[in-house]
């Protein structure tokens, strides 16, 4: 009589227990150790669940589908996909752990390499050594533009500004028409920069968002870039506001004295006006230019400082970005 033959019971090998322990010990510790975006407690207690989940339950959770449950158990089948699995994400999670360079680094390195002073980096894979190309290729449009509006300026004739509100221009007309359009030439070239500068840099944070490899990449990389802007645009914006304030002041005095010519008496450095209304409204005008071109004077240098500062930070040099 035959007997029945219990079926050999599967056990896993040890090799496959060694690395199981050492697979799951490693995707523990990546999971726990990777940075996470800054955020309040929730979202970043989020974050690092979700990546346990894939690190860990995901992969266990497809083992147990093809060979865990009772009607396929294989428990060294069910190792081999546990550790392909979460070995494969793990390596990519440390790998970018590696390899990822954060934003406070990474854009002053594409400015340096942009500038000539330090030899291009082709790091990672495609889509980021991509996305630096196109950050260091906008840089030097910035880096032209700069050196552009550098010449531009440098070919003005300003030789009469220095006359604008002297006695010298309310006697001559036509000095005073000359120095008015050499002021006016001035400020269109410094808001016309001011114009393209913004242009080029909103162009770059569009490619910031667009081309990010990920969503965290992306919030990463914005956040640094809104960070590292958002003085320098606001002190732009203030000293170019504070410019235009000034020359409509000097336009405003200019006008003024054109519509009071026959009350104005200049002689040599003197201007006597005896009119006490009209008087008054001249030197009204003469103290509020004044205070706008102290106040314009004042933002430009803090706007030359702060400048001069940040490129310090990423290891540049006024000259470096076209100019002086």
């Amino acid at each position: 009589m035959l007997r029945a033959v219990a079926p050999a019971r599967r056990t896993l090998s040890v090799v496959a227990l060694v690395s199981l322990i050492l697979v799951g010990g490693l995707a523990l510790l990546v999971g726990i150790l990777k940075p996470l975006p800054p955020g309040d407690a929730a979202f970043m207690a989020g974050e690092r669940i979700g990546t346990l989940f894939a690190l860990l339950v995901f992969p266990l959770l497809l083992a147990w589908i093809f060979a865990g449950r009772r009607s396929v158990w294989h428990p060294n089948r069910f190792a081999l996909i546990f550790c392909a699995v979460a070995g494969l994400f793990t390596l990519g999670n440390a790998f970018s752990m590696v390899s990822e360079e954060p934003p406070d680094q990474r854009f002053p390195r594409l400015m340096r390499e942009a500038a000539g002073i330090e030899p291009e980096s082709h790091r990672g894979f495609g889509r980021q050594r991509r996305l630096d190309d196109q950050v260091r290729n906008q840089y030097r449009k910035l880096l032209q533009q700069n050196r552009d509006y550098r010449a531009e300026v440098d070919q003005l004739n300003i030789g009469k500004v220095k006359d604008l509100n002297s006695p010298l221009s309310f006697a001559d007309p036509a000095l005073e028409k000359e120095a008015l359009q050499q002021l006016h030439a001035v400020y269109d070239a410094d808001a016309g920069q001011e114009r393209k500068v913004r242009e080029i840099m909103l162009e770059l944070r569009q490619i910031l968002d667009s081309n990010a490899g990920s969503a965290r990449e992306r919030e990463a990389m914005l956040r640094g870039f809104d960070n590292s802007t958002a003085t320098q645009f606001s002190r732009r914006e203030q000293a170019i506001s504070a410019e235009k304030e000034w020359v409509d002041a000097v336009d405003d005095l200019h006008a003024y004295v054109n519509a009071h010519r026959d009350a104005i008496v200049v002689g040599g450095r003197n201007v006597v006006i005896p009119d006490a209304t009209i008087r008054d409204g001249f030197n009204t005008r003469i103290h509020l230019q004044e205070t706008k071109r102290k106040a314009f004077l004042e933002l430009q240098h803090q706007l030359s400082q702060s400048q001069a500062d940040s490129l310090r930070k990423m290891g540049l040099q006024g000259k470096d970005v076209g100019g002086k």
